[in-house]
């Protein structure tokens, strides 16, 4: 099949999450498979440093007649088309979606309706249109909606988090260009607003999502963020697909950041990646201390102030902590006043850095994703990757992918997201990782599980027949 990605983000020409992760990485994967891939997403203002970057001649409009620039080049490693559209106006400024991890621009309906309808023109242009645009995210929800009369080729979206809708005022609906008749309860209006995840959602072939169990979470209230009964009335249209990982660039084998290269058959050369992490982060530990390792956005979700009542005492008791990344100001604050207070027990990191993470999953001994919802989660596969023993929260993704040691599997997996919960998890983590023998047995099980896209590529093989089949009986 010709497949072509629409996306607000692909790593790693701009990433902000695990969006840019899948898009970057899936493409890949189904090349590998004998499909024909490409991607298309804006032209951000750092992207032009990109290697092999280069412009497209000739003139190019969307529907409305908007001008626009195309540029191209390559997912680096693949040979896989990458498309760039260019718009200055919109998009030639700092930050994706705002200037900051806590705000967006206030333009953003109209720059990601704009980039809508110039993915639509793209590939109406193409000598050979493809089988499929496969859409992510709220940013491309206007897609299918666009294309609801065409004849091919078939629409699939996919909800990477039901929490980013794309919902905007209705005085700005105009900048859709699309027609007023679609402004209504079973067209585009949501509570009053217009919603690019409900476009999705209504008129695309087939949607997915990124894990069987966050499927069912987002048909009830607690996680459907008031879209629950939409989603039910396409349940026959919803499948969830666990996200996978890029295992040629997230390999210990191979990895050149790492203070020693080490596989699933032989981790021994793991311990100097453990030590390296110890005086890289001034943590006082020998090998007998559990060292939890995170690397995540610090916002709620995360469920990272599980942590407060109980890193004290936690590290008290030995137990070491690195954290790394960025996100509200509440939890950097917090964090790092609980680093001042424990020097050698915890060390946090307020940004991220791709070979940090690398060494974090390396040389900790546990991954914590105590999330409160987590529609997939990458960092426990990369983490798992690499030899670091997951702990999370059972839901969404997490829950897919993560088996509790108790009940044979290679984890340890929260019953709920409260702080004595996580801290019973850890200690239990703290008690098995003092008995060597078991712990380096569980370390090997966790390396040998199965997270690459290989094993995903069927199931979106499926859907994408699924949705040609639909297209052609509208």
């Amino acid at each position: 099949m010709r497949i072509l990605f629409a996306a607000s983000e692909a790593y790693p020409f701009a990433s902000t999450g695990g969006l840019a992760g899948v898009t970057g990485s899936l493409p890949k994967a189904l090349a590998d498979a004998g499909h024909d891939v490409s991607i298309i997403m804006p032209l951000y203002r750092d992207i032009e440093k990109v290697k092999d970057f280069r412009w497209i001649s000739g003139e190019f409009s969307t529907s409305a007649g908007e001008k626009f620039g195309l540029a191209e080049s390559v997912i680096p490693g693949t040979g896989i088309p990458a498309y760039f559209v260019s718009k200055d106006e919109y998009f030639h400024r700092p930050g994706i979606y705002g200037p900051d991890d806590s705000s967006a621009f206030d333009d953003n309906a109209v720059r990601f309706s704009f980039f809508c309808r110039a993915a639509v023109a793209f590939h109406e242009n193409l000598r050979k249109p493809p089988d499929i645009i496969h859409c992510h995210d709220w940013q491309t929800g206007l897609i299918p909606a666009y294309m609801r009369n065409s004849i091919r080729p078939a629409v699939v979206f996919t909800i990477h988090n039901m929490h980013f809708q794309g919902n905007f005022p209705p005085e700005e609906y105009g900048s859709t260009y699309l027609p007023r008749s679609l402004f209504t309860m079973t067209g585009l209006e949501f509570f009053g607003t217009f919603s690019f995840i409900k476009s999705g959602i209504v008129y695309a072939d087939q949607i997915t999502t990124v894990s069987r169990t966050y499927v069912d979470e987002i048909q009830k209230p607690e996680f459907g963020e008031s879209l629950d009964g939409l989603l039910r009335e396409h349940s026959t249209d919803l499948t969830g697909i666990v996200n996978g990982i890029d295992y040629d660039a997230w390999n210990p084998e191979t990895d050149g950041t790492l203070a020693a290269s080490y596989k699933a058959d032989s981790i021994s050369p793991r311990r100097k990646c453990r030590r390296e992490l110890m005086k890289t982060h001034n943590l006082n530990a020998g090998s007998g201390e559990l060292i939890a390792g995170v690397v995540s956005r610090l916002t709620r979700q995360k469920g990272l102030d599980l942590l407060f009542p109980i890193i004290g005492r936690l590290a008290e008791r030995g137990v070491r902590f690195v954290i790394l990344g960025t996100g509200d100001e509440f939890y950097m604050e917090r964090l790092s006043a609980l680093a001042l207070e424990h020097p050698g027990s915890i060390s946090v990191n307020l940004r991220y850095d791709e070979t940090m993470a690398r060494r974090i999953f390396s040389g900790c001994d546990i991954i914590l994703m105590p999330s409160r919802f987590e529609p997939c989660g990458l960092a426990q596969m990369m983490g798992m990757r690499y030899g670091a023993v997951p702990l999370v929260n059972s839901t969404g993704g997490l829950a897919d992918t993560v088996i509790d040691e108790q009940d044979s599997g290679f984890g340890f997996v929260m019953n709920r997201a409260d702080p004595e919960e996580l801290n019973r998890c850890i200690l239990r983590a703290d008690v098995l990782h003092r008995q060597r023998n078991r712990w380096t047995g569980l370390v090997k099980k966790v390396m040998k599980q199965d997270n690459s896209w290989n094993s995903r590529v069927p199931l979106y093989e499926d859907v994408y027949s699924r949705a040609v089949i639909a297209r052609k009986a509208r």
